[in-house]
């Protein structure tokens, strides 16, 4: 190093100039050229406030040393200054704007240094304040919510029959009676095999099915002192109406116990089916009373179940009693038949296992055989136990057993005028004798297979079903005609050949659970007392119904959860997880996000201790065993505890703007606030080190001035790009990125004002000489090596010229840095003479090339998809029950929704029936006969129910079972329709009613109520609505039809003249069943598919949308693509602008752009080959990872910017300069986002845990790799260039010193600020810094002393322009 001070004396030797030269060499603020222009009187205006502020004469020669190097970045200034000086040129313009900048961080830097304890008590105020905020945390668990966009077209649809029942006048007040079968009131249980590829469609598995399905239905919950089972909740067809009074009224307890649940499930192909569906408990025949003894197809047990009743044989007994008309006519269209009894028995050896039953096994038949071979083999045959309790009961009983001895005894005498007396006492024994070992003949066969053929034929084995045959093509229902369950929604991993299911590994039950509203309205009337009888009907509301299905739906998820086949032992005692039962219920996910969505204090604990350690370490200073006086442990400690602090402020303040938490907020937000924040303390740590060697005073002026740029800038862009995540319309997400943007905001003021205050009371103990939390030692130092200023005793410049060795650029690194082991070291004697081979930078460029080309490849490689899995805490119930459905079941329902009211159903019948049959023409579509949709809707159903009635009215025409012309005469129809059956009245009723009107005159016998091409009369459309709806009851419930607003009530069972019409339908809907949809890129088809038939009937006049699981939670996957490339464009050109209006450098802000977009590319590339699926979570890390790449890049180009030389000694330099602290940072964030790994989220740990890795090593390589080596190739020239040629640029002479020459034979080499002009300056100097900076806070006599020099020095000025001929 050699420095050269020009002595006083070498003025004298000085040569003389011109007086143009000269003239450039005045100060920007002393004063101007007669010949400026306006541009330069701005100039001079802009110059009074930027240049002239900041005096050489404050620093130490280490730090000239430094400006020396980086002028720009030093101080802005002191360039300028030597620009004016004419002793360098450069980007006047950023020099300007970076002037600017570092004056407001200077005044910043020091308005917190003298008001250290105001700040430090205003900010704690402040961030307290918003903290209060968090007591008003609401969490959001709504899977629904976090998902759909508020305000999006989805969100519309999705809210569009609340806004119309909302909007609707006629049912402000009423509960409506939810009637469509929507999946947020499924309950489901998945089974699955024991092992990988068994067979699940075996005798055992099914039978385990149906044993859980018997216990499901018996799972109960006590509520409000009344225990609730799943019959009480589910969803059931309505009881039929039935007159008040008579003889059937008498009997809707049991006809309410008889209607049973709606479930979908494998086991409804099978007799035992009807175990599962109950009712239970079973009904005691003898509750029937007298008319047990009129139904001789009631069975022979003392019970009544579905598991042995014939519904056909005892409807059509009734109907032939009482005449149900419309109720049988419903029975028979729905085809309910025998119910299960003609349905095949899994096991044939169930002693139940009907007659009618395909492969019953005839017990009874073959009794004698069994027991004559136990008698020769010795063993005793044991009574049934149930038939001894049977037995006692009747004994206990004795006017059960006085009315069964009066039974038996008729049924003999009957039997003895039949049969001769010795087969009456044969049938008679003998079915006693059944009765009495037949179950234990059971058993035995169950039990010894290998000893059928001891007592049976070949012929006459039990016969096993063939279950891949039954099961192929679905379920029916007990309703066969109405009810189908589609294949893929109850058999899941199937393998078929030919015509049969030759392997399936897993079976799907779905029970369908009642709205609040259905359970409210079903205990609501006070003549339904006998369902609850001790429920208090003022206590009964729509919320307690609510909470009930929500408690019976935790305990049935709870009792599964920890069913004993989700376990096994292994011999050691101990039990193993190895779940094969999977529950799901509403509330499950809910429950689990509530749970999961809390913070985990544990493991925040853990990453923000890390964190600490990791800080105090890094800026941990030792002499010998001591802490040295820089050692910064207490402001590293401080620094996280200050980010910390702003961050649950940020929180706070996000809580009062409503921003709901979730799981990203409470999982995510924490760590990753913590990591990106702690880069700024960082970087303020490793220059405040430096500062307090460079200056005496305003230390933390000067360290916002040279560090505060880079903060503001890097946060800046950090902030945008959060914000820019905020356009994908996720809520989750845009939460997310909305309170991560006001966190990172809140990082930024407390770096920028907190710290600094904690900065500069640590910087009074470094100014003592005190060690580091040891406060009480002082360690004797002398700064004067570090700090040494050269004053003249005349104001005459003292030019101060350091030229240093282009070898002894790394000079000013203290000892302790260059210990072997560290970074420094690293950087010095390896990395850096590393990076300036040629050959190295070949290798980088091709190897980065290499990446990206790699990286094209992986994005062509990657997929769309996000597991709902994914989304849940790994390990879990509910995860385990999504992945087997996620790999056994690609079903899905839909609903094509109608929106009306707007549309004229009458005159669009054939267009809605096109409409729902280009729906079914879809590949998706679960279809059954040809193109037919496998679900009945509403209108085919309506058209049926119509086509009946009028079948039956043209048939009593026929049969002149009716007068037309005496009926259309008639004054009285009342009287004429006495003798007519019901369906007849129904009929002319509806032929007769038309709008509001009824007229028989004209209509009976000329109009149909449905025509041949199957078009129903337009003009009374509405009004035979309202009488399917109230007619046919169960079928509008099947066919899930869900109308809005409902039809008016109406009665048929007495005979009323007109039927209402209808109100033009704002909603209603069309089912469907979807399947084969295994992947998203296959379900976004779907929904391609779907969407496309619907605009096209949209604009034809059809205004409809379809709805369903796969719309909400994949309809964001078509719009996914270019909302992505929306954000990163928005956030690129943002990040683009904003620093190329703070460097005023595009060239710079350019090679940013082109990094930032290779570290976008590379990252979405690792998404495809890491086979992470793109999704909106992964598109979050992709857009903030242009804004976080800020933090690798714009440090080292503004550095490389600021330097002088040539570019490849401003790589180094800018390598030398930032390394460090980027390498901290990126440690830190590392760091902060490592405990992510260990969060219960499948998706916290894929897409933030290791997607954010997979950045900082991305950020890494291309910001401290492949960036200066491209600088070095096509960086930007220098911001400042000393005219001389060389690569370093002195400092300015102190202000004092300066000159303006008046004459050439001035013999000063420096002009001096002549008195005329420093009374200007002092006064606007005073004015500008104290009174407007402070808010004119003067005296009023400092006022009138400054104005009446100002007004002097104006006339001296004045005086002595015009002297010289300046004006």
């Amino acid at each position: 190093m050699l420095t050269l001070i020009e002595s006083t004396g070498s003025k004298n030797r000085a040569t003389t100039r011109s007086n143009n030269v000269n003239n450039t060499q005045e100060l920007a603020f002393a004063c101007g050229d007669n010949n400026d222009n306006d541009d330069n009187e701005n100039g001079y205006f802009i110059d009074r406030f930027l240049v002239g502020k900041s005096n050489s004469l404050d620093y130490s020669n280490k730090w000239k040393h430094e400006f020396s190097e980086r002028p720009s970045a030093c101080d802005a200034d002191l360039t300028l200054q030597q620009i004016k000086l004419e002793n360098a040129k450069g980007n006047n313009c950023a020099l300007y704007c970076r002037s600017f900048i570092q004056k407001l961080l200077y005044e910043l830097g020091n308005f917190v240094q003298e008001n250290k304890f105001k700040v430090l008590l205003f900010i704690t105020i402040l961030f307290s304040i918003c903290c209060y905020g968090l007591k008003f945390v609401r969490v959001q668990t709504d899977i629904v919510k976090l998902w759909v966009d508020n305000g999006g077209r989805l969100d519309e649809e999705l809210t569009f029959l609340t806004r119309v029942q909302e909007s609707s006048t006629k049912y402000p007040n009423e509960t409506l009676r939810e009637n469509g079968l929507g999946g947020q009131y499924q309950v489901i249980v998945i089974q699955t095999a024991r092992y990988e590829g068994e067979n699940i469609l075996s005798k055992e598995a099914l039978l385990e099915h149906v044993t859980i399905l018997q216990q499901i239905a018996q799972f109960q919950v006590e509520f409000a002192g009344v225990n609730w089972t799943l019959s009480d909740i589910c969803f059931k067809p309505p009881l039929p109406d039935v007159e008040k009074g008579s003889f059937a009224s008498n009997y809707l307890s049991i006809i309410e116990k008889i209607l049973p649940c709606i479930w979908i499930t494998p086991i409804d192909c099978f007799w035992e089916g009807s175990k599962a569906i109950g009712p239970h408990p079973r009904i005691d025949l003898s509750s029937l009373g007298f008319i047990r003894n009129f139904l001789s197809s009631l069975p022979s047990e003392d019970w009544l179940s579905w598991m042995n009743m014939n519904p056909k044989a005892i409807v059509d007994e009734l109907h032939s009693i009482f005449s149900l008309n419309n109720l049988h006519s419903s029975f028979v269209r729905a085809d309910i038949g025998k119910g299960y009894l003609d349905r095949w028995c899994i096991d044939p050896l169930d002693r139940n296992c009907p007659k009618d039953s395909p492969n019953h096994f005839p017990f009874c038949k073959y009794l004698p055989r069994f027991l004559e071979y136990a008698e020769r083999n010795n063993f005793n045959v044991e009574i049934d136990p149930m038939y001894v309790r049977s037995e006692e009961a009747k004994k206990k009983n004795k006017a059960n057993e006085l009315s069964s001895s009066h039974l038996i005894a008729s049924a003999l005498c009957l039997m003895f005028f039949i049969f001769s007396f010795e087969n009456v006492l044969y049938i008679f024994f003998s079915a006693t004798r059944c009765a009495k070992y037949a179950h234990f003949f059971a058993d035995w066969m169950k039990n010894n297979e290998d000893k059928w053929l001891h007592i049976l034929n070949e012929s006459e084995l039990p016969v096993h079903p063939h279950f891949g045959k039954i099961l192929q093509g679905g379920c029916h229902g007990f309703a066969k005609g109405v009810m189908l369950w589609p294949q893929d929604l109850i058999i899941g991993g199937v393998k078929t050949k030919f015509d049969h299911i030759e392997l399936a590994e897993a079976l799907q039950t779905v029970f369908l659970v009642a709205s609040p509203s259905d359970v409210y309205l079903r205990f609501r009337d006070n003549d339904k007392t006998y369902l609850k009888p001790n429920l208090k009907s003022s206590e009964w509301s729509l919320e307690m119904a609510e909470n009930i299905i929500k408690a019976w739906q935790r305990n049935y998820t709870q009792e599964l959860y920890n069913h004993e086949w989700n376990f096994e032992n292994y011999g050691d005692g101990a039990a193993y997880e190895k779940r094969r039962i999977h529950p799901l219920a509403a509330t499950s996910v809910s429950d689990m996000l509530e749970q999961f969505c809390q913070f985990n204090y544990r493991i925040i604990f853990i990453g923000y201790f890390l964190m600490l350690i990791y800080a105090m370490q890094s800026q941990m200073r030792r002499n010998g065993y001591m802490l040295a006086i820089d050692s910064y442990m207490g402001l590293a400690f401080a620094g996280v505890v200050t980010v910390t602090f702003a961050s649950v402020s940020g929180l706070g303040l996000a809580t009062w703007f409503g921003i709901s938490f979730n799981a990203a907020t409470t999982q995510i937000v924490p760590f990753l606030t913590l990591g990106i924040g702690v880069d700024n303390v960082f970087l303020l740590l490793h220059n405040y080190r430096r500062i307090t060697e460079n200056v005496q005073k305003n230390e933390i002026g000067l360290l916002m001035k040279e560090t505060g740029m880079s903060v503001v800038m890097a946060s800046i862009n950090n902030i945008l790009s959060f914000l820019a995540g905020t356009i994908l319309p996720i809520p989750a997400l845009r939460d997310f990125c909305a309170q991560s943007s006001i966190l990172l905001s809140f990082n930024l003021l407390a770096v920028l004002t907190f710290y600094p205050a904690l900065i500069s009371c640590d910087l009074l103990r470094r100014k003592e000489s005190r060690r580091e939390i040891c406060c009480c030692s002082i360690v004797d130092t002398d700064h004067t090596d570090h700090y040494h200023i050269d004053v003249g005793v005349k104001p005459q410049l003292q030019v101060i010229l350091i030229i240093f060795e282009r070898n002894s650029l790394f000079d000013k690194e203290g000892d302790i840095d260059l210990k072997p082991c560290t970074l420094s070291f690293f950087l010095h004697n390896y990395y850096i003479p590393f990076l300036r081979q040629k050959f190295t930078k070949a290798v980088i460029l091709l190897t980065c090339i290499a990446l990206f080309i790699s990286a094209i490849f992986g994005i062509h490689q990657a997929s769309y998809g996000l597991e709902l899995s994914d989304v849940l805490p790994e390990n879990t119930a509910p995860v385990a029950f999504i992945r087997a459905r996620d790999r056994y079941f690609s079903f899905y329902p839909m609903f094509a929704i109608l929106r009306g009211p707007n549309i004229d159903y009458a005159h669009e019948q054939h267009k809605i029936e096109s409409y729902r049959r280009s729906i079914a023409k879809s590949k998706f579509v679960v279809k059954g006969n040809g193109l037919e949709p496998s679900e009945k809707y509403w209108l085919g159903l309506m058209r049926d129910w119509l086509k009946e009635i009028q079948i039956k009215f043209d048939e009593a025409i026929v049969k002149k079972q009716i007068n037309l012309t005496e009926m259309i005469t008639a004054t009285n129809y009342t009287d004429s329709m006495k003798h007519v059956p019901q369906d007849i009245k129904i009929a002319i009723s509806l032929i007769c009613s038309y709008g509001d009107k009824y007229n028989c005159s004209e209509r009976l016998g000329k109009i149909r109520l449905i025509d041949e091409s199957d078009t129903i009369n337009v003009d009374g459309f509405y009004n035979y609505l309202t009488g399917w709806y109230n007619a046919d009851k169960m079928m509008y419930h099947i066919s899930q039809a869900s109308f809005f607003p409902v039809p008016p009530s109406h009665s048929f069972l007495t005979y009323s003249h007109f039927v209402p019409p209808a109100m033009p339908l704002a909603y209603s809907q069309i089912p469907f069943y979807l399947t084969g949809l295994t992947n998203t890129p296959i379900i976004v088809d779907m929904i391609k598919d779907i969407r496309a038939i619907c605009d096209e009937f949209s604009k034809d006049g059809l205004p409809n949308f379809p709805s369903g699981v796969a719309f909400i939670f994949w309809e964001q996957y078509l719009y996914l693509s270019s909302y992505l490339l929306r954000s990163i464009c928005i956030i690129a050109l943002a990040v683009f602008f904003i620093i190329s209006i703070i460097l005023f450098n595009p060239w710079a802000a350019g090679i940013v752009m082109i990094i930032l977009i290779m570290m976008t590319v590379e990252l979405a590339g690792f998404l495809g080959l890491a086979g992470i699926k793109m999704n909106p979570i992964s598109a979050v890390t992709v857009i903030t990872a242009v804004g976080i790449g800020v933090e690798f890049t714009a440090h080292v180009v503004f550095c490389f910017l600021t330097s002088l030389g040539t570019r490849d000694q401003r790589m180094c330099a800018c390598i030398d300069r930032v390394f460090v602290p980027v390498i901290h940072g990126a440690s830190s964030t590392l760091l902060g986002i490592f405990m992510l790994a260990f969060s219960e989220f499948e998706f916290v740990f894929k897409y933030f845990f290791v997607v954010m890795s997979a950045l900082i090593l991305i950020g890494v390589i291309n910001g401290l790799i492949l960036l200066p080596v491209l600088l070095s190739l096509i960086g930007p020239p220098c911001e400042v260039i000393p005219v001389d040629g060389s690569n370093r640029l002195a400092v300015p002479p102190p202000l004092k010193q300066h000159t303006i020459k008046r004459n050439d034979s001035d013999d000063s080499n420096a002009g001096t600020l002549g008195a005329e002009n420093v009374y200007v300056y002092v006064y606007f100097l005073f004015f500008f810094r104290n009174g407007f900076v402070f808010n004119f806070n003067i005296s009023w006599n400092d006022f009138f002393f400054y104005s009446v020099a100002l007004c002097f020095s104006s006339i001296h000025t004045m005086v002595l322009n015009q002297h010289h001929g300046w004006l």
